[in-house]
C-alpha cells in the first residue's frame, strides 16, 4: 500500500496544500470571514494528515482537479462547503445550487459507495477510541445543524468536489484497503494526533 512519504508524494501534497489554502482564503462566508481561515497551522495539519493516507495516483489526479478549477476560475473549496449545505442548510443550498456543476448519477453512486465504507471505518474508530472521537464531528447527516456538520456530510461535500476520475481511482484504492484490513479513517486520525505531539492513538485516548 502507498503510505510511504516518498519525495514525490511529499512534493505533490505540498502543492495541493498551497492551492487549497489559497482557495480557502478566497472563500466568503455569509456571516463574514470564518475563524478557521486565520488558523493556517490547524488547516495544514488536518489537510496534510488526510492527504498522507491517499495513494500517489489519486493525489496526482486531485492536483489536476485543482489546476483545472483555477484555470476555469472556479473554487473547489467553496464548492465543497456549498455542497455540504444540501444537508446542513437545505434552504440556503436551494438558492446557490445552480452555481455548481450537476452531479452525474455515476459519480453520485461512486461517492455513495466510498461514504458507506468510510462511515463503517469511522464507527470502528469510535468504538475503539470513544474519548478521542467524541471531540470530533458526529457521524451522520441526520444530525447536522447549520453550525455543526457531520462526518457523512463533510465527506460527501469533499468527494463531490473531486472529478469523476479522481473519485473512481479513490474507490478502487479503498477497496484495496478493505481487502488488506486497513482502516483509512484510523490512519488519518493517527496522522493528526502525531502532528499534535502524541506518539499513538492509545496515548491520545488516555490523555484527552
Amino acid at each position: 500500500m502507498d503510505f510511504e512519504n516518498s519525495e514525490g508524494k511529499i512534493k505533490i501534497i505540498k502543492e495541493i496544500l498551497e492551492r487549497e489554502w489559497q482557495f480557502f482564503q478566497s472563500a466568503q462566508n455569509t456571516g463574514g470571514r470564518a475563524e478557521c481561515q486565520d488558523n493556517k497551522e490547524e488547516f495544514l495539519i488536518m489537510r496534510k494528515s488526510q492527504w498522507k493516507t491517499f495513494p500517489l495516483n489519486v493525489l496526482k489526479s486531485y492536483l489536476e482537479d485543482l489546476k483545472e478549477a483555477e484555470k476555469n476560475k472556479s473554487n473547489l473549496v467553496v464548492e465543497k462547503y456549498a455542497r455540504m449545505m444540501k444537508y446542513s442548510a437545505p434552504e440556503e443550498y436551494e438558492k446557490i445550487k445552480g452555481f455548481f456543476p450537476e452531479i452525474l448519477p455515476e459519480k453520485r453512486e461512486t461517492v455513495n459507495q466510498i461514504v458507506k465504507i468510510y462511515l463503517n471505518w469511522e464507527k470502528e474508530l469510535m468504538e475503539k477510541y470513544p474519548k478521542l472521537t467524541s471531540k470530533g464531528r458526529v457521524l451522520n447527516s441526520k444530525d447536522d445543524t447549520p453550525e455543526h456538520t457531520s462526518i457523512e456530510t463533510y465527506l460527501k461535500g469533499e468527494l463531490f468536489s473531486y472529478s469523476f476520475e479522481t473519485v473512481t481511482m479513490y474507490l478502487m484504492y479503498i477497496k484495496e484497503c478493505i481487502q488488506k484490513n486497513i482502516n483509512l479513517a484510523e490512519l488519518n486520525i493517527e496522522n493528526i494526533i502525531k502532528e499534535k505531539g502524541y506518539t499513538s492513538l492509545e496515548e491520545a485516548e488516555s490523555k484527552i
